[in-house]
């Protein structure tokens, strides 16, 4: 049965898609000062923005109705301006790790790339991944660009929150992309930690957050609840995302599976499954983590122990944890009498909806 909060973001994203449109349409003078490739940029960037689920702008949506928001214009303008910011965050986030395919696409800069490679076949291809690379990062920080344009229609409140809250997620990228680099392992709660920041808060919390601050009269206990139920359901999110990314479908997550693994991503699931791993199978471990091309045989290998020596149970504990919080920050937020019950109902569905999502 398809849950109301599929039916709801379906609903958003259809609306916040056709707003980004509007803005790139906006600007189109703009992109077509970059001669022979500018309207081809935007139309790429509308697709790139396009592709996802649309997450923290149907979570913006669904806060600004909690409390009844009025001004329906500003609330498509804070989830417009939501997606844009992720869009740029994604760009960059591929370079970073060297992703050749997200959501089921290439990925922005090897989009880049394909096009310089067509356009002048001339070029090596060193030198073409460089180019690309180079250009993407404009490109990320063009979507922020175009993001923030869109957020100066708001209550300076909203923006300042988005800013915040962002500033946050940068820092915390920072930390991740460190923990790739140092030699050992982090114990669990301080990448749970890290999660918090670099994916709870801006994935649910914020949203849900800058949604219900487009009204004056949203108070300091309403956000509270929502912060705390924003926080739990952004970590459930992250877990669930890094166990898909070990037993998913490359089909519906649209990367390939195990590819946390070859980037030596030090999730929760790797960190306590280290410590149960005898000589021989650490060895065989390290041989696998971080290689540059990964067998299926060893993907499953990892997987059978995952499941084997509990480790699958651990983290399962862990986001029914934060479900329960969840749970209880839902059921403080109905206390308030200006609460929408509709809203309630469909963030009830939302924490649902997280347990059992496949992509």
């Amino acid at each position: 049965m398809e849950h109301l909060f599929l039916e709801f973001a379906q609903r958003a994203k259809a609306t916040i898609s056709a707003h980004i449109a509007s803005i790139l349409h906006e600007n189109q003078p703009m992109f077509s000062r970059i001669s022979g490739t500018g309207a081809w940029l935007a139309s790429e960037m509308e697709d790139f923005a396009d592709s996802g689920k649309m997450l923290r702008g149907s979570l913006a949506i669904l806060g600004a109705q909690l409390l009844g928001v009025q001004n329906q214009k500003h609330s498509v303008s804070l989830a417009a301006g939501l997606e844009l910011l992720q869009a740029g965050l994604l760009v960059h986030d591929d370079i970073m790790d060297h992703d050749e395919k997200r959501r089921g696409k290439p990925t922005f800069h090897i989009r880049i790339r394909n096009k310089i490679q067509q356009t002048d076949p001339s070029l090596s291809a060193p030198l073409a991944v460089q180019l690309a690379e180079a250009q993407s990062i404009c490109a990320g920080d063009l979507f922020f660009f175009l993001a923030w344009q869109e957020l100066a229609y708001l209550p300076q409140r909203v923006s300042v929150t988005v800013a915040q809250e962002h500033a946050k997620v940068t820092l915390a990228q920072m930390q991740d992309v460190a923990l790739g680099y140092v030699e050992g392992f982090p114990d669990i709660s301080s990448v749970i930690e890290m999660y918090r920041h670099k994916t709870a808060r801006y994935t649910v919390a914020l949203p849900l957050m800058a949604g219900a601050l487009l009204l004056d009269n949203c108070t300091s206990e309403v956000l509270k609840s929502l912060e705390r139920l924003g926080e739990s359901l952004g970590i459930v999110f992250q877990l669930q995302d890094d166990r898909l990314g070990l037993f998913g479908d490359e089909t519906a997550i649209g990367k390939p599976v195990g590819s946390d693994l070859k980037e030596g991503k030090k999730t929760p699931y790797i960190l306590a499954l280290i410590p149960q791993l005898s000589e021989s199978e650490m060895k065989r471990f390290n041989s696998i983590f971080r290689a540059q091309a990964l067998e299926p045989s060893e993907l499953e290998w990892i997987r059978s122990l995952i499941v084997s020596r509990g480790v699958d149970a651990k983290i399962r504990s862990l986001i029914d944890n934060q479900i329960e919080l969840a749970r209880k920050a839902l059921a403080d937020l109905g206390q308030f009498e200006a609460v929408s019950e509709e809203t309630m109902i469909l963030l009830a569905d939302f924490i649902d909806y997280s347990l059992s999502r496949e992509r």
